[in-house]
Order: structure tokens, then C-alpha cells, then sequence
């Protein structure tokens, strides 16, 4: 179903786009379809980026929902993260960098295009580390020069990384000495003031992420640094979230991925047992958030119209059914196809905006859902960052009380997950649901008798916060472990993913690419093998 989906993507963007051209791998082979400097509009160039970007995030969030328990994962490791699983986002990604590269070549000779390079910059510094933290090596000095480098050869991640670190920084400079903005910035409005912070967070966030390797990139302390930024401007409130907003525009098709897959289509996934667990019962009240995460089709006990499935009397099956109506399934159970597609839990008005849940136990394709798709990636939040914070102040001993910050990041989730599409309703969750909440957590985190189980906490709602891009929860487990408790599979797979494998399409065409093993660690996961499952 996935791969069906961003199969159809690749065809709907090739035909917004190109007008219906072919696309090909652009790291490897000459493509008609490049745009030189003496041909190219750079007003059209970012916004192709911008939408590449998204586009490319998207696909990369689904990838990881099910590797990370958001939603049940439904087979091995092996098959659901394969060789082909990274086709369309390779595309993507050498696509957005050739534009990029052009943008900045068109800058080097007029200063008016100076905001223009620094916002593709930025962009395309996350996009940069985004795949590299999923595939570790990659091509990227000899990429995207198909006629000097026809097999440009693979770079190593640090190295990239380093790239990426002075781009940051440089195009924090131009975006103080440019003149001019950028007429359809979708994510900031052409604010300079939220683009500079956002670079700032960003390389924060890389800071934090690689803190396990930082002499690979050259950084004798990570903490000093870390300051530094601190005493800067920051993504520290809501109101400065970097995050991608969708329409409710059918053709093309612009709704939120969840939104789609639950709302237009019968779901073809199960949530995560876990994860509605985690929401439910893991604490002495639900979770503020569940009903605006999760919306319930039906009020049937699955154990009522048999056969539901025999995992209620399974040893090895932790969960089964967590009770409520909210039907999904164990990691790594592969016993599908119940014919239960209008019963189970799906996608509720954060991040996807589709339905809030009030109990209305109607089909999700016939409700009349809040938004309409018009939800959001969340894809670095004040919440993300202050989270990052704590675990920086916890393990580096970086300004600021881990615990007064991660009291801030949660409450900065919860301020923007319950202000999400102006829910009225007897329903909605209350200030003093919060306070319970947070007064739960910081208790818990009080009694805590190590830093270890203090970590745990703090990347623990990390997770539940993270719901919506599961990239976050990906990197974090790799580099922490944790949370200590996540559902190992119910299969007994213990491959679990530290990289993904490279597309299939880049190995055949590009001689110098070699398949990988998804066991491979990118080069800030230090951890010893079997750290995770």
C-alpha cells in the first residue's frame, strides 16, 4: 500500500512538474530534464525545491511509522525496509539538489538571489542529513555533473555533514546581507528573523543528533557549541514552527499522506499497539493528546465477530487489543486481512487533518473531518527542540535544568497538538488534563535514580510528541536506545534497520554504488550491535 501510494506520487509530481517528461536518477545520468543557470527561473527553481522537500519528508516519515510502532508493522524488518522502499525519495532528493546547485550559481552572480540561496541551503541541508542518516554514505560532490561524473562516487556521511554544517552557517550570512525575499516562501513568508533561527536550531539539532561522534566532524565540544547557539535565537515557541502545512485541494492532490490513506481510502494499516498503549495506559490518565491523535471508526470489541485473531491467547503477543475500540496490532504481527478496515483505529486531526474523536464511531471516509486534509508535518517544533535540549543539559551538561526543559517541551506539545483545528467540544482535553499529565511526568522524573532513567523519560515523550514524524523517533532510538520499554517484535525479527538500503534504481545504474546491509550503522550510531530491536 505504501509503495503504491508514493509510486502514484512520483507520477503526480513528474506531471506538475515536467509537463509530463520522464524523470530519471539524477545523481547519475545526463537528464533533459536539468535546468542550467542560462535557462532557469530561480523564483521557480526554490518553490520546486519546496515541494520536493515536502514531498521527500513525507515519504520518509512513512518509511520509519511502522520500523518505529506508530503503526503496527505488519511483516519483517527485511521486507518493509527493502531495496526499492528508497526509489522515489532518491529521485527526489538528486532532483531538489541540482536545483539547489543552480540557485547558487545564479546567486554567485547577482546578490538580489542571496535569500534565495540561503533558504535553499537550508533546505537542502536537511533534506542532506535526513538521507544520510537513513543510507549513511551517499553521492554528493560528484553528484548531480552527470557530464564529469557519469558514477559519482560515494561520499562519506561526516564528511557530508561537514558540508552541511558550513552551509548553515553560510547562508545564515547571506540571509543578513540580502535585500530582496522570496514571493511564495510556504514555510516562513520570506521572515528572516524565523529563517535564521531556524538555521540555528538546525544545527543544534545536528549537534545533539551526532553528539556520540562529534570529533568526526571536527567539534572538540560539543557542549561549548551547544551554548553558543542557546544564546542565540532559537525555534523556542509554536509560533515558530518549522513545519509544512497542506491544503484541501484534491487535483492535484494536496491533502496530508494520513489523511488520504484514511479519509479517501479504507486503511490500509493498523496503528501501532503500542503506541495507542503508550497513549492510553501507560500513565495513571490518557494522554491529553489521544483523541486529537487517534480517531476510533468503530465501538465493536474486536473478540465479539469472531475471527478477529487468535492473539488473545498467544503467549508471545503483548498487547493484542488495548481496549477502548482502539483496534491495531503488536509489532511484527503478520495475521492481517480480517476484513476489519471500517473497524480499526486510525489517523485522528494532528498531524493529518482528519477527524477529532468525540466518540462518533462513524466510518472515517463518511465523517465530516475538521480539516479536510489539511494537516501538517511537524518537522522541527519548539517542543522538538526543547526535547533535544533536555537530553543536551542531561548527557553534555549543557545550560539549562533537563527537567524544567522537558517540562517545557511537553507542555509546548500539548499547546500545539490541543490547539490544533479549533476542536469545540465536550470532548476536548482541559488545562487541568495537562497539568495532571505534566505533574505525572515530572514526578515520575523526580523519583528517577539514575541520569539513565532520566533519559528515558525525556526521549520517552520525545516519542509520543514526535507522533507525525517518526524520523525524530527514529534517530533518537539509535542513538539512545530508548524508550527502554518499545515493543520488540512479536516475530522474534531481530534485524532491526540502522540504515535503509540505497534505491535499487541508483545500485543498477551507478557503478559506483554497492548494495548495503541494512544492519550498516551511519557513522553517529556508535552504539554496539543489537543495541535495539
Amino acid at each position: 500500500m505504501q509503495r503504491t501510494i508514493k509510486r502514484f506520487g512520483v507520477m503526480v509530481s513528474a506531471s506538475i512538474l515536467f509537463l509530463g517528461c520522464e524523470i530519471s536518477n539524477f545523481d547519475l545520468q545526463e537528464n533533459p530534464n536539468f535546468l542550467t543557470p542560462e535557462s532557469a527561473d530561480p523564483e521557480y527553481l526554490l518553490n520546486e525545491i519546496q515541494y520536493q522537500f515536502q514531498y521527500f519528508m513525507g515519504l520518509m516519515i512513512l518509511n520509519t511509522d511502522d520500523v518505529m510502532r506508530y503503526e503496527a508493522m505488519t511483516d519483517n524488518y527485511r521486507d518493509v525496509v527493502s531495496v526499492d522502499v528508497l526509489d522515489a525519495e532518491w529521485e527526489s532528493y538528486f532532483e531538489a539538489l541540482n536545483n539547489s546547485r543552480t540557485i547558487e550559481a545564479l546567486a554567485a552572480e547577482d546578490e538580489s538571489l542571496l535569500f534565495h540561496n540561503a533558504i535553499s541551503k537550508l533546505l537542502m541541508g536537511y533534506l542532506t542529513i535526513t538521507m544520510v542518516d537513513y543510507v549513511g554514505k551517499m553521492p554528493y560532490t560528484e553528484a548531480v555533473n552527470p557530464s564529469e561524473y557519469p558514477n559519482p562516487r560515494l561520499d562519506d556521511g561526516d564528511d557530508i555533514y561537514r558540508s552541511v554544517l558550513a552551509d548553515i552557517d553560510q547562508a545564515v550570512l547571506d540571509i543578513e546581507a540580502s535585500n530582496f525575499n522570496f514571493s511564495t516562501d510556504l514555510f516562513y513568508n520570506s521572515d528572516k528573523d524565523k529563517w535564521k533561527a531556524f538555521a540555528n536550531t538546525l544545527k543544534l539539532r545536528i549537534l545533539v543528533q551526532t553528539k556520540l561522534a562529534s570529533s568526526k566532524l571536527g567539534i572538540a565540544n560539543a557542549a561549548t557549541e551547544i551554548n553558543k547557539l542557546m544564546e542565540g535565537d532559537l525555534i523556542d515557541t509554536p509560533t515558530e514552527d518549522f513545519q509544512y502545512i497542506y491544503s484541501t485541494v484534491i487535483e492535484p492532490e494536496s491533502r496530508h499522506r494520513y489523511f488520504q490513506r484514511a479519509y479517501v481510502s479504507d486503511i490500509g494499516q493498523y496503528m501501532g499497539n503500542y503506541f495507542m498503549h503508550m497513549l492510553k495506559d501507560s500513565k495513571s490518565m490518557a494522554d491529553p493528546r489521544l483523541r486529537y491523535y487517534l480517531y476510533r471508526q468503530a465501538d465493536e470489541d474486536p473478540f465479539s465477530i469472531p475471527p478477529y485473531s487468535t492473539c488473545q491467547n498467544e503467549s508471545n503477543v503483548d498487547y493484542c487489543y488495548v481496549g477502548d475500540y482502539y483496534r491495531g496490532l503488536d509489532h511484527g504481527e503478520n495475521r492481517t486481512g480480517f476484513g476489519d478496515n471500517s473497524k480499526r483505529a486510525v489517523y485522528g486531526i494532528y498531524p493529518g487533518g482528519g477527524t477529532f474523536d468525540e466518540d462518533q464511531f462513524l466510518r472515517a471516509s463518511t465523517t465530516s473531518s475538521h480539516l479536510e486534509g489539511a494537516g501538517i508535518l511537524p518537522l522541527l517544533t519548539s517542543s522538538f527542540v526543547k526535547f533535544l535540549m533536555a537530553e543536551a543539559a542531561l548527557t553534555l551538561e549543557t545550560n539549562g535544568d533537563p527537567a524544567v526543559l522537558l517540562e517545557e517541551a511537553i507542555r509546548d506539545s500539548m499547546e500545539k497538538v490541543l490547539g490544533f483545528g479549533n476542536v469545540s467540544s465536550d470532548f476536548e482535553a482541559t488545562d487541568n488534563d495537562v497539568d495532571d499529565y505534566v505533574a505525572e511526568v515530572m514526578a515520575n522524573y523526580g523519583n528517577a535514580a539514575s541520569d539513565a532513567e532520566r533519559l528515558d523519560i525525556i526521549i520517552t515523550e520525545y516519542y509520543l510528541a514526535a507522533y507525525g514524524n517518526s524520523i525524530e523517533a527514529y534517530n533518537a532510538y539509535r542513538r539512545t536506545g530508548y524508550p527502554s520499554n518499545i515493543q520488540e517484535p512479536i516475530n522474534g525479527d531481530t534485524s532491526f534497520p540502522r540504515s535503509f538500503p540505497y534505491s535499487a534504481n541508483a545500485v543498477e545504474i551507478n557503478r559506483s554504488i554497492k548494495q548495503k546491509q541494512n544492519s550498516e550503522r551511519v557513522f553517529w550510531d556508535t552504539n554496539p550491535e543489537g543495541f535495539i530491536k
